[in-house]
C-alpha cells in the first residue's frame, strides 16, 4: 500500500509530500492541484507499465514542469510503500527513469462518455479487464468478470443483490441510484462492440446519471472482486489475481458524484468506504460534501476504521503554489478542524438565507 506520494517540479507542486491511507480524499477549489495529484499517479503507472508518462492532451515536459523551478529541473513522482520499499519516476526533457514497483492500477476519469448505446470491446493483447479512462470498456469489463464468476467480499454485497457474483452485486448498487432499475447488456465479438439497455431503453433515453455512474461502480466492485478459483482458469485470470495479490490494488476515481442526486452521492461515498475497508487502496477527487458524508457515515457505523481515511484540502497561496491542509477524522466521523473552503459552502449559504432583511 502507498503510504506517501512525493511530487517535485510538477505544475503547482515544487516539493510536496502527501500522506495516503486505504482511502484518500482530495478536495479543493478548481485549479488548486487536485487533478495534478491524480495526474502524477497516472504518469507513474504509465511509466511502470512501459508506456510514456506524457499523458495524451497534457503536453510535453516543458508544459508540465513547474514555473517555480529551473527550466532544466527533472519532474519527480515517488511512492513510498513502507518497509523500505520505494518507487520513483524521474522525467527529464528527453528521458524517463521508470519505476520498478507499483500497484495494479484502476482509473476512471471525470471525462466519462455518458449515455452510449454501443461501446467498444477491449481488444488489446493485455487481456486483463479494463473499464477504460472514460468508461469506454465498461460493458466488456462487466461481461468478463461475470463470465469468469468473480465474487465480491461479503461486506460489499448490497442488500438488494440477488447473489454475490459481480453482475448481481452491480445491479444491487445501481438501485441506490435508481430504485428498481433493470440493467442488461450484450457483446458482439464479430462487430467488436457491446450494447446495453436500461429498463429496456437505450441509455440515451434514460439520462446521464446511470451512464456516468456505471463505470465508477463497476471499477470499484471490480477492484475488490476475486476469482472463485485459480484452477483451470485462463492465463489472464491467474496472472491478474497474482499481480493484485503481490502488488496491491490502487483505484483512482475522479468526480464519482457527477450527475447524481445527493442520496446517490452519499451511497457512492459509502460504497467507496466499504471497498477501501476490503483491502484495496482508493484515491478520490471530489467536489461533493455528500460523497464525503457517505464516507464519514461508513466510519461512524463501524464499517471503515477512521485511521484508514485521509482527507486533504488543496488550495493555492498568493504566489500560486499548492498547499495541503489535512484534517483528521475520529471514530464518530467528525473532523478535528475544517479548513477554509472545505465543504463549508452549505453553512455559508444558510447563514445568508437566515439573515433578516428589512
Amino acid at each position: 500500500m502507498i503510504n506517501e506520494l512525493h511530487i517535485k517540479g510538477l505544475k503547482s507542486f515544487v516539493d510536496e509530500k502527501i500522506e495516503f491511507s486505504n482511502l484518500t480524499l482530495l478536495a479543493g477549489l478548481n485549479n488548486s492541484g487536485k487533478s495534478s495529484v491524480i495526474q502524477a499517479l497516472r504518469m507513474y503507472s504509465s511509466a511502470l507499465n512501459g508506456m510514456s508518462p506524457l499523458l495524451c492532451g497534457h503536453g510535453d515536459v516543458s508544459d508540465l514542469r513547474s514555473d517555480f523551478v529551473s527550466n532544466t529541473d527533472d519532474i519527480l513522482v515517488s511512492l513510498d510503500f513502507g518497509e523500505g520499499k520505494k518507487g520513483k519516476m524521474l522525467l527529464s526533457d528527453h528521458s524517463v527513469e521508470k519505476p520498478l514497483i507499483g500497484p495494479e492500477f484502476f482509473y476512471v476519469g471525470a471525462d466519462r462518455l455518458g449515455p452510449q448505446s454501443f461501446l467498444p470491446l477491449n481488444l488489446s493483447l493485455d487481456a486483463r479487464p479494463k473499464v477504460g479512462d472514460r468508461g469506454e470498456f465498461v460493458f466488456d469489463f462487466i461481461e468478463k468478470l461475470e463470465r469468469y464468476g468473480f465474487l465480491l467480499p461479503e461486506d460489499l454485497i448490497h442488500p438488494a443483490s440477488r447473489g454475490e457474483t459481480f453482475e448481481y452485486v452491480l445491479q444491487g448498487w445501481l438501485t441506490e441510484i435508481a430504485p428498481g432499475v433493470e440493467f442488461s447488456f450484450s457483446t458482439n465479438k464479430k462487430a467488436d462492440i457491446s450494447h446495453a439497455e436500461i429498463d429496456n431503453y437505450r441509455p440515451a433515453n434514460v439520462g446521464f446519471g446511470l451512464s456516468y455512474t456505471l463505470p465508477i461502480i463497476a471499477a470499484t466492485l471490480g477492484a475488490t472482486a476475486i476469482a472463485p478459483t485459480l484452477i483451470d482458469q485462463d492465463d489472464w485470470v491467474t496472472e491478474w489475481e497474482n499481480l493484485k495479490q503481490k502488488n496491491g490494488v490502487l483505484l483512482v476515481l475522479e468526480n464519482p458524484e457527477a450527475h447524481l442526486h445527493p442520496r446517490g452521492q452519499t451511497a457512492m461515498g459509502k460504497l467507496i468506504g466499504l471497498a477501501a475497508a476490503s483491502g484495496i487502496q482508493i484515491v478520490v477527487e471530489t467536489h461533493s460534501e455528500h460523497v464525503m458524508d457517505g464516507i464519514r457515515i461508513a466510519v461512524k457505523q463501524g464499517l471503515l476504521n477512521s485511521e484508514k481515511v485521509k482527507f486533504h484540502y488543496l488550495s493555492k497561496d498568493k504566489s500560486g503554489l499548492t498547499k495541503v491542509d489535512s484534517p483528521n477524522l475520529d471514530a464518530n466521523g467528525k473532523l478535528d478542524f475544517w479548513p477554509e473552503g472545505f465543504f463549508d459552502q452549505t453553512l455559508k449559504n444558510r447563514s445568508i438565507l437566515a439573515k433578516r432583511t428589512r
